[in-house]
């Protein structure tokens, strides 16, 4: 979910602290009884609520994007919210239920009006009077071709299932290959972008002449990836076997994975579960995740499962989950950003609870 803007005043409009962009639209007029400007209206809304959270504010003229002068309204100021809404209500399939209308007093009398459009889960929205389809891009409302809805809109549902899915059809390869260390428990990521979607989309380059590299998720090493079967792999590999110990993968489908094997164990001599020095790894590996997607302009939302299994397959684990053999979160959450803080706790909050009761020393500082 998009963070909501600070909600507009009089005092941050006319300091330009409210200007126009991805949060803010000013438009001087309303032309309500015209089907052209009734139009234009509903295609700012729509756009809005197609691109997250935002405001449209009525009753100011703007130059270069920030404050020019009010444009007062009069009249009854309840029937015209009645109208407002019901517009919006009559032309917006689906029909969005969180749109308010409100005001604000101008000192020299009158009045604006602005728009409250909270996040909409049901996207895409559509304007009913011309069947188009709009988007917020920053200061501008862009109109969205058909054929690239699917990419952009993809049902949260969906995308919960989809990336389940393929999860687990990457576990499975990954283990079919006998590659990983196979002796204690591991950590599974799946991330799934909208880009997932795009079948014209190019998948990741791993660098010409030189080469891009991912630092592995135990230690500072790093290491640089190579095609694999639908992809590319960065692998740390050990002595034992040459197995490795962390796989991050990167599918032509863009899938992003991360198989760690042994992500906590038991201090020896000290009978300390590292639990919490996997939160701070953890929270490591997933800002590293999300600089190589941000180096690649692939961008949220996305769908994140997280998983921890095989917890007891170590036998100096086994006190520790003497009753839970994984932790996962259970569904996948959609996230603007795959390092974001509440998805770490969450997931941390899975793994306290799996663990064994036990003096609030063993699993603290």
């Amino acid at each position: 979910m998009n963070e909501q803007p600070p909600v507009p005043t009089i005092d941050g409009i006319l300091s330009g602290l409210v200007f126009e962009g991805q949060g803010y639209e000013f438009k001087a007029l309303l032309n309500l009884d015209d089907k052209r400007g009734k139009s234009i209206f509903i295609d700012d809304v729509v756009a809005f609520l197609n691109a997250g959270p935002g405001y449209l504010i009525v009753g100011v003229h703007e130059k270069r994007g920030v404050f020019s002068r009010f444009e007062p309204m009069e009249g009854d100021r309840d029937a015209l919210q009645r109208r407002i809404t019901s517009i919006i209500q009559d032309n917006i399939d689906p029909k969005p239920l969180g749109v308010h209308v409100k005001f604000l007093d101008l000192d020299a009398g009158g009045f604006i009006l602005w728009l409250d459009l909270p996040d909409h889960r049901l996207r895409p929205y559509q304007n009913k009077i011309t069947g188009g389809f709009h988007l917020r891009t920053g200061a501008q409302n862009t109109p969205i071709p058909r054929d690239q809805l699917h990419a952009l809109f993809t049902p949260i549902e969906k995308l919960e299932a989809d990336t389940v899915q393929l999860m687990e059809r990457e576990n499975a390869a990954v283990e079919a290959r006998d590659i990983m260390q196979n002796d204690g428990a591991t950590l599974h990521i799946a991330i799934v972008p909208q880009e997932h979607y795009e079948r014209e989309r190019a998948p990741f380059d791993p660098g010409r002449g030189v080469l891009k590299v991912m630092r592995h998720y135990h230690g500072e090493s790093q290491g640089v990836f190579k095609g694999c079967e639908n992809g590319v792999e960065a692998r740390d590999a050990t002595f034992q076997e040459w197995r490795s110990i962390s796989r991050f993968f990167i599918g032509d489908d863009w899938l992003v994975h991360s198989y760690v094997s042994h992500p906590f164990s038991v201090r020896d001599g000290e009978g300390r579960l590292t639990v919490h020095e996997f939160r701070e790894e953890f929270a490591r590996h997933l800002r590293d995740i999300q600089l190589v997607l941000d180096d690649s302009g692939i961008r949220g939302p996305y769908g994140v499962l997280l998983a921890v299994k095989n917890l007891r397959r170590n036998p100096k684990l086994e006190w520790a989950f003497p009753n839970a053999s994984a932790a996962s979160l259970g569904r996948p959450m959609r996230v603007e950003r795959v390092d974001e803080q509440g998805l770490i706790d969450r997931f941390y909050d899975k793994m306290e609870k799996a663990q064994a009761k036990q003096p609030v020393a063993e699993w603290t500082d």
